[in-house]
């Protein structure tokens, strides 16, 4: 288990990424085209970004609680490229899956904060990755958050906003 102020730190982090990211990208209207510019084919636009996180933070969540509930729960893949088609991620509103994502983080953040220090050692199985405990799913929510705060960084950064 993490030292207590380590947690303090997880946490923080986790809970001030829509923070970041609102920092980031305020003042652009909903319909200025940098919303959809791509430094790369293969990586998402800001919209689709913004649109990945809504969506995938309560996915994130899920698995929290049940591995915090469940007995070495089995936690399947999530389709990420399925959920850019079903939650049609190109035509999302990116105020909107801000709004979104703000609101689930601070749910997973509540329920991260409110779990005792044992949870944090339960078990679950993780289709592709094998065991992971809450502890470990945390720290690769931040990982991700990372990897996408980069991405919004790196397009400010080259001049595509």
């Amino acid at each position: 288990m993490l030292p207590a102020y380590a947690l303090r730190y997880l946490l923080s982090s986790l809970e001030g990424t829509p923070s970041v990211l609102s920092a980031l990208l305020a003042g652009i209207p909903t319909d200025s085209p940098v919303w959809d510019a791509r430094p790369d084919p293969d990586r998402f636009s800001l919209r689709e970004i913004l649109a990945h996180l809504a969506d995938w933070e309560p996915v994130a969540h899920e698995r929290i609680v049940r591995t915090a509930t469940e007995t070495a729960p089995f936690l399947p893949n999530w389709d990420e490229e399925k959920a850019v088609l079903v939650g049609d991620y190109a035509h999302s509103e990116p105020h909107e899956s801000l709004r979104l994502f703000t609101i689930s983080r601070g749910v997973t953040v509540h329920t991260l904060a409110s779990l005792a220090e044992a949870d944090w050692s339960r078990v679950a199985r993780r289709e592709g990755v094998g065991e992971l405990t809450i502890e470990r799913q945390a720290f690769l929510m931040l990982a991700h958050d990372g990897y996408h705060l980069r991405q919004v960084v790196e397009q400010v950064k080259s001049g595509i906003l």
